[in-house]
């Protein structure tokens, strides 16, 4: 078992998604109840204008429906079901960002909650201005945004002088957006370049790393001085730390 002066934060990537449908209210509800430090969400807009949380760009992986967020109605995406792959004994609704957002504000204990908004949008920059809005309402609540795309980073902080700004990366190809001090690489790029990672935090950037799904993973990222263990595993990833995880 890994010992660290300084754990990672342990982010529930889409809640606690490994019996529970991605995104769902009750992935989020469970990591809470496991002890997860934050929680992660996608966001896209409806066509009427509603922030959801939804990786996909269409729901056809996730739901029993077919088509693009962008071209559904909150109503409408909220009479399919969104269970995916797991066993449909129970209906789950689409998640709207606001709904997230009252969970954590509502919990027992302090929460954070990680926010990337998806791109490339229709919507484009109407997607970082409807999540600033979203945000006003919670103006205590520790939250991070995130983003692949550049320019979304570089919007948010026009926005947002203080938000805590992450860019994320599969692979790093060109400079990392003076906006971001944190950088989020997938976990093969750490695996393959941990020297990178360690430069890095050298350099003063935090390090969101993802997605973390083994035992040893978690270890080799949390010994890199990882500030984030993003997982689809919370209850794993807390084991591994030797952390207490509530049954």
């Amino acid at each position: 078992m890994l010992r660290r002066m300084v754990a990672p934060m342990i982010v529930a990537h889409r809640g606690a998604n490994v019996a529970l449908p991605e995104q769902s209210l009750a992935a989020y509800v469970r990591a809470i109840e496991l002890g997860a430090d934050a929680i992660e969400c996608d966001v896209r807009l409806t066509r009427d204008g509603h922030l959801v949380c939804h990786h996909d760009r269409t729901v056809n992986r996730t739901s029993n429906g077919t088509g693009a967020i962008s071209d559904l109605t909150l109503a409408e995406l909220q009479k399919l079901d969104f269970s995916g792959t797991a066993a449909r004994n129970e209906k789950h609704q689409i998640v709207t960002l606001t709904q997230l957002l009252r969970l954590v504000d509502e919990a027992p204990r302090p929460v954070r909650v990680l926010v990337e908004t998806k791109h490339p949008s229709r919507y484009g920059a109407r997607v970082e201005l409807a999540l600033h809005q979203a945000l006003a309402s919670y103006p205590q609540m520790d939250v991070t945004v995130m983003s692949f795309a550049r320019a979304a980073v570089n919007r948010y902080r026009a926005i947002d002088a203080a938000m805590p700004l992450v860019w994320l990366f599969h692979h790093q190809i060109g400079a990392i957006p003076q906006a971001a001090r944190t950088i989020g690489p997938k976990l093969s790029f750490a695996k393959a370049k941990p020297e990178a990672i360690r430069s890095a935090i050298e350099e003063g950037r935090r390090v969101f790393v993802w997605t973390v799904n083994t035992p040893a993973d978690v270890e080799f990222v949390a010994s890199l001085g990882a500030s984030a263990i993003i997982t689809d595993d919370p209850a794993m990833a807390l084991t591994t730390l030797g952390r207490p995880v509530n049954a």
